[in-house]
């Protein structure tokens, strides 16, 4: 039975050798127009992969083409929706870079956004109902940084409403993420790590549940060691807070994603 599973594998791979270096043949010798058109026939259809494939010959043996702007875009995309995430991050910086002045560099930094977002999502997390936001949040800060950018440069952007909501989301979840440091300091009665903490989290995210909650911390932090003007002066902002309706901020659903057509096309 070894034998023949071994067998198999060789000939499933001669096979998938053979396909390859006839799909290769193809993308080597065929015109710009039957790549792109190919490109954007597989990315219609759902075809990310094959999409991908064309779309990527397109730019890389046609730069400066009159496909390419909107081949960059529709790589962008594509690249999301197979979460090639890396893929995306460097056809982004790509076009910003090459397209300077495109009506579409807001859709560009937006997918930058959605992209890192989607970095620091965990699907074994997820199923294991485990909080991302006491996990590592590089990728959720540049996310945010992202967004920040777009609302900043493109006030007007048709994305700039769903970034706003984004940014809410990952202030609140980096907000949790200092209070389960504050919390990890607090139980080893690192009084002066707690406090600092929750003052950082004072200066970013003030309004938000999991600074108010650092609150305590820190005031128990002062009391403990002996900063009573200090952990009144807390206990003060906590009682002034205290009615204030502060909720958890829920994740964004996915976005209905449309690729942007280029003004050449």
């Amino acid at each position: 039975m070894r034998k023949i599973k071994s067998l198999a594998l060789i000939a499933m791979t001669a096979f998938a050798v053979v396909g390859c270096s006839s799909g290769n043949k193809e993308v080597e010798e065929a015109s710009v127009d039957t790549l792109y058109n190919k490109g954007a026939t597989a990315l219609q259809e759902g075809g990310y992969s094959e999409a991908i494939r064309y779309l990527n010959a397109t730019t890389e043996r046609f730069p400066g083409s009159i496909y390419q702007e909107q081949a960059m875009l529709d790589l962008i995309y594509a690249n999301y929706k197979s979460q090639d995430y890396t893929g995306v991050l460097v056809t982004v910086d790509s076009f910003l870079n090459q397209f300077p002045q495109s009506q579409h560099r807001d859709y560009a930094v937006y997918m930058a956004g959605l992209t890192n977002a989607a970095t620091a999502d965990n699907a074994i997390q997820d199923f294991f109902g485990i909080d991302r936001a006491t996990r590592e949040t590089t990728s959720l800060k540049t996310a945010f940084a992202n967004f920040q950018s777009l609302v900043r440069a493109f006030p007007n952007s048709p994305y700039s409403q769903d970034a706003l909501a984004r940014m809410a989301y990952i202030k609140d979840s980096l907000a949790r993420h200092e209070l389960e440091i504050a919390k990890f300091y607090a139980k080893r009665n690192a009084d002066v790590a707690v406090a600092n903490r929750v003052v950082g989290m004072l200066q970013l995210y003030p309004d938000t549940p999991a600074t108010y909650e650092g609150l305590f911390l820190m005031r128990d932090a002062y009391q403990k060691m002996g900063l009573e003007t200090l952990a009144n002066q807390t206990q003060q902002v906590i009682d002034a807070n205290k009615d204030k309706a502060l909720t958890k901020v829920e994740k964004p659903e996915e976005p209905e994603l449309k690729v942007p057509t280029a003004t050449n096309q």
